[in-house]
């Protein structure tokens, strides 16, 4: 959720990155009480379209038919020790938090601890028990996901399912590295997301036969310590992997994790990279990414819909966004552009 200067529209060589690094994160820290105190606004603002937000790299905030949840929220303070203290008192709205694994920039003991005194009922896998057990979460408010055990939250669907954080690693006990984590099928209002959450290995014949989705939220990865190389060498692997889950558009998330190195943080430019893929092997397809918050994306087939009935070429500006025609691929935001 960080204004960014749009460095990746230049398109700089990946080695460049690595001096570009610190600016940019120090544009990070100055812009976030500001860039929060906007999206916690947007966010609580009453309304009956389908939207989703960044906190974070990929810490996500949603309304859906008017259930208010997290998947993994997060504050900057938790990669960046820097950064101000802002008021999240706006969670208090929160209907359910779902987390899905332990790594610290999708687990924050912190914010959580905070929530724990709201409203809040959570969703957490298994694995997570032992690492929340100093929150003392309250059990009446507490459900274990597990895999392929759909959880009914309000008018939202949720179906757990097994994720792929792991890489083959023949150092480590077992031959891989990585934790156990969950993704999640989202249904709401007659729409299918899918989260498969971090992911290392690109097999979608791992993953559940959900068949076609209306969105896939993609966390980019594309190899361990590639991400100033100029080829890194699982871009072909993560397209594929995400046309095999079948969807009919694409957010790409999990850029500007400040909290890592040059070396392993995946930026806008990389998303290009990605944009430009998708655009060589599945023309038309939609794919959105976004160096800041998704201001107010809305995920709604319904409500996209509408708008085309109005004209073709309408534009719209709610909460920053610009949609132009997103079927026919034009979508673009406070100046940042996907195209598909």
């Amino acid at each position: 959720m960080f204004f960014v200067p749009f460095v990746q529209e230049q398109l700089f060589p990946m080695s460049d990155l690595l001096t570009d690094l610190e600016e940019r994160r120090e544009i990070a820290i100055r812009s976030y009480s500001g860039m929060w105190t906007r999206l916690a606004a947007e966010w609580t603002t009453p309304a009956v379209d389908d939207r989703a937000w960044l906190m974070y790299a990929a810490n996500y905030l949603f309304r859906t038919s008017n259930v208010r949840w997290a998947m993994d929220p997060l504050s900057l303070r938790q990669r960046i020790p820097a950064a101000p203290a802002v008021d999240y008192s706006a969670l208090t709205a929160l209907d359910y938090v779902v987390l899905t694994h332990r790594h610290a920039d999708h687990l924050d003991l912190q914010l959580l601890a905070l929530l724990k005194d709201f409203h809040v009922r959570w969703i957490v896998p298994e694995a997570l028990l032992e690492p929340l057990r100093s929150l003392d979460l309250p059990p009446e408010k507490l459900t274990i996901a597990r895999p392929l055990e759909p959880l009914q939250l309000g008018a939202l669907t949720l179906i757990p399912f097994e994720g792929r954080h792991w890489e083959a690693d023949a150092s480590r006990p077992g031959g891989r590295r990585g934790v156990p984590a969950l993704g999640y099928l989202a249904e709401f209002n007659g729409n299918r997301w899918l989260f498969p959450g971090d992911t290392r290995t690109y097999d979608a014949s791992q993953l559940p036969a959900f068949g076609s989705v209306d969105g896939l939220f993609a966390h980019l990865w594309l190899g361990r310590g590639q991400a100033l190389s100029e080829q890194p060498p699982l871009l072909d692997a993560f397209g594929r992997f995400c046309l095999d889950l079948q969807p009919r558009r694409i957010v790409i998330t999990h850029l500007n994790e400040w909290g890592r190195s040059a070396h392993e943080m995946w930026t806008p430019a990389h998303a290009r990279l990605a944009v430009d893929w998708f655009g060589e092997h599945a023309p038309g397809l939609s794919v959105w990414f976004s160096g800041l918050f998704l201001a107010g994306k809305e995920i709604s087939q319904r409500a996209q819909k509408d708008r085309q009935k109005h004209a073709d070429e309408t534009r719209h500006e709610q909460a920053g966004l610009v949609f132009q025609n997103e079927d026919r691929g034009g979508v673009a935001w406070n100046g940042e552009t996907a195209t598909g």
